[in-house]
């Protein structure tokens, strides 16, 4: 989780705003205040107040880093990790805060070192700041366009279809115990039949430690999910049946238990909504797209700036170039 956390963030500092129509992927997000380094802050940082923004900040909110005197406060990192994308947002803060520290840091020191440079006026500044603009308008447009079509009835029917949708998955819950030999196996079977508990077992002998000490629990599966010879065994035992001969794999000599079978339940509603909700937004902004594109006057050139000549109506996926006519016979004989 640590590297992923340092990988995003590194990942967010350079792509900047970045924030594009195109790259809009799921519930709506505010836009990054800043072309290039994020840091959450004000745009002219070397103006903080010293000393006395302390006591406005209070014992509540702590200084956190002082960079070259300036305090940096917890309040000012924790609305910097809620500028991350949603996926980040839902890590536990604390985990998250020294890396964020250490990038708000980071954007302080260069955003001292820019306002030094005085480049407000620099030509390739002025250019990135109206990319930005123009990234920035184009996302609120289409967030709002989007919100125009958004319903809470949307993304719930939007799920119900993705269920009705599901395939059925036929799943056994089963538990095992994986040993080395045939005979330990058959003995292990023995004592079953002797009346041992089949969890006791599975503590005592399976080396198969992930679920040894839950009793060889393997939980609910589909046939597709283990090795074949395994799946064949298990999904051929009615309830609380076990098997009567090892069941050999490639791991070892398994003993196993069929405790349940089901049909794979969809996931709860509550569960995926924000993924529903994320997939309810494309869709939409797709078929926006797609409408816009319909009412535009759109012309193509290639590569070379020729034309390229549209395919019929039914082939409208292949386009090309518009033909060069072919040499004359006094071409060809210069």
């Amino acid at each position: 989780m640590k590297t992923f956390t340092a990988i995003a963030l590194a990942l967010l500092v350079g792509a900047g705003v970045g924030y594009g129509v195109f790259n809009y992927m799921g519930p709506k997000a505010e836009a990054p205040s800043a072309p290039a380094i994020e840091t959450a802050q004000s745009a002219e940082p070397a103006k903080i107040e010293p000393a006395a923004a302390e006591v406005v900040h209070g014992a509540d909110d702590p200084v956190v880093a002082k960079v070259d005197g300036k305090p940096v406060y917890r309040t000012e990192v924790l609305d910097y990790i809620k500028s991350l994308p949603p996926q980040m947002q839902q890590a536990d803060p604390k985990e998250l805060f020294p890396l964020a520290l250490d990038q708000f840091i980071s954007g302080k020191i260069v955003d001292e070192k820019a306002a030094v440079a005085n480049l407000d006026s620099d030509p390739v500044v002025v250019k990135r700041l109206a990319l930005a603009k123009t990234q920035i308008v184009r996302a609120v447009y289409a967030e709002q366009a989007i919100d125009k079509e958004f319903s809470a009835d949307l993304v719930k029917k939007t799920y119900d279809d993705i269920v009705k949708g599901m395939p059925k998955v036929e799943e056994v819950h089963a538990r095992h115990i994986l040993v080395d030999s045939e005979a330990q196996a058959k003995d292990i079977i023995t004592k079953l039949n002797g009346g041992a508990k089949f969890e006791d077992l599975a503590k005592e002998f399976s080396k198969d430690k992930s679920n040894a000490t839950s009793g060889g629990d393997l939980g609910y599966f589909a046939q597709t999910d283990m090795v074949k010879e395994f799946s064949d065994a298990a999904f051929a035992l009615k309830a609380n049946e076990y098997t009567k001969t090892p069941v050999k794999t490639q791991f070892g000599f398994h003993v196993i238990q069929s405790l349940d079978k089901r049909q794979r339940p969809a996931p709860k509603f509550e569960d995926v909504k924000l993924q529903v909700e994320g997939q309810v937004r494309r869709d939409i902004l797709n078929k926006l797209v797609e409408t816009w594109t319909k009412s535009a006057s759109i012309e193509k050139f290639d590569y070379e700036g020729k034309p390229i000549v549209a395919a019929p109506a039914n082939d409208a996926a292949k386009e090309v170039p518009a033909a060069t006519p072919a040499p004359t016979e006094e071409k060809k004989a210069e």
